[in-house]
């Protein structure tokens, strides 16, 4: 199958950069002296290796169609290539009766391309985010509504919800707290392009859309970086124990999953059709989830699935775990330092 998705990517994706450079049959321009000006499209595409870009696609996240989002309106926009480049958020406006994957077009055509160049976007939990070209990818990658306590129906976060963490606008928060952001992360030239999509070997910017050099990502600002776990500012967890950053994450996420478990008898977290599910240790789901508790399911829930364990925003992640378990439990975390 993948060889089949590589040969119509490739196919899909030539066109494309052939329709940037013009007709090669065509008239050209002469320069003064006499010389064909070619097009400067026309030479990147003969640089650049297809076959080298799409076969790193092809083994993205986003080349597999989830087909289930994709044939439901709204969803569509954001899981069809296509109805994300003409902007189509329904169903029936599509020109064809099949699907297909985040290709070339969503990002390089249309809609794509308008993001990229506007450099800021409205998210669910805030407006006119400023991202650069990584507006585009915020566009899609955030919780799809804002968190609320009292939502009576205890939405849960859509997963990849990586925006709401980078911009501190996401999650629910305590009301009487004052939450932070790790702000030299939010400066990062073109957000979440500047660090995912690093230059490769062959020249083109990475289409595998993960980190795959924590030097080239990270190590302008980070230096001498060997991975993305770098140590933490304390223990944020209380373990006795001081670690990296994501260690650390990882143990608020366990406080916090044990916190509900203990409150609620052996409840579970989870998340189905699009809300939040506690699930007794008798395998029965919560009739009603009271508000502290569906506060830190569902900020459990947006860091878990944000996915980066704090590395998008450190602050703001240890922040909004802390202060859910605080206010499920009534007390700080013990023996951590709070953030």
């Amino acid at each position: 199958m993948n060889g089949r998705k590589l040969a119509a990517l490739g196919l899909v994706l030539l066109l494309f950069l052939l329709s940037l450079a013009g007709c090669a049959g065509g008239n050209t321009d002469k320069e003064k002296n006499g010389q064909q000006n070619e097009p400067p499209a026309q030479q990147e595409t003969e640089a650049l290796d297809i076959n080298a870009l799409t076969a790193q696609w092809v083994e993205s996240s986003h080349s597999n169609i989830l087909l289930s989002p994709a044939q439901r309106d709204g969803c569509v926009l954001c899981h069809d290539g296509g109805a994300f480049a003409a902007n189509q958020s329904e169903i029936g406006e599509l020109d064809r009766d099949f699907n297909v994957s985040i290709d070339c077009r969503a990002c390089h055509t249309g809609r794509g391309v308008e993001l990229m160049e506007a450099g800021t976007v409205d998210i669910p939990s805030a407006e006119n985010v400023k991202g650069g070209t990584g507006a585009l990818c915020m566009s899609c990658h955030n919780s799809r509504h804002a968190g609320d306590v009292k939502d009576a129906e205890r939405s849960a976060p859509h997963k990849s919800s990586q925006a709401d963490i980078f911009t501190a606008t996401g999650g629910i928060r305590a009301e009487d707290f004052n939450y932070g952001s790790t702000g030299a992360h939010a400066g990062i030239e073109n957000s979440c392009v500047g660090c995912h999509l690093t230059e490769t070997k062959e020249g083109f910017a990475s289409h595998t859309f993960e980190v795959e050099s924590v030097q080239a990502a990270c190590g302008q600002c980070h230096q001498g970086i060997a991975d993305t776990n770098l140590a933490a500012g304390g223990d944020y967890d209380g373990d006795g124990k001081q670690e990296g950053l994501q260690s650390e994450v990882e143990g608020l996420l366990s406080l916090v999953a044990e916190a509900v478990k203990e409150k609620t008898g052996g409840g579970e977290i989870s998340s189905s059709h699009g809300s939040v599910v506690i699930t007794g240790a008798d395998g029965e789901e919560m009739a009603e989830i009271p508000d502290d508790i569906y506060q830190a399911a569902y900020n459990y829930l947006l860091v878990s699935s944000d996915g980066s364990l704090g590395v998008h925003n450190p602050t703001y992640t240890v922040q909004l775990l802390q202060q859910s378990y605080k206010r499920l439990t009534g007390k700080d975390v013990p023996g951590a330092k709070m953030k």
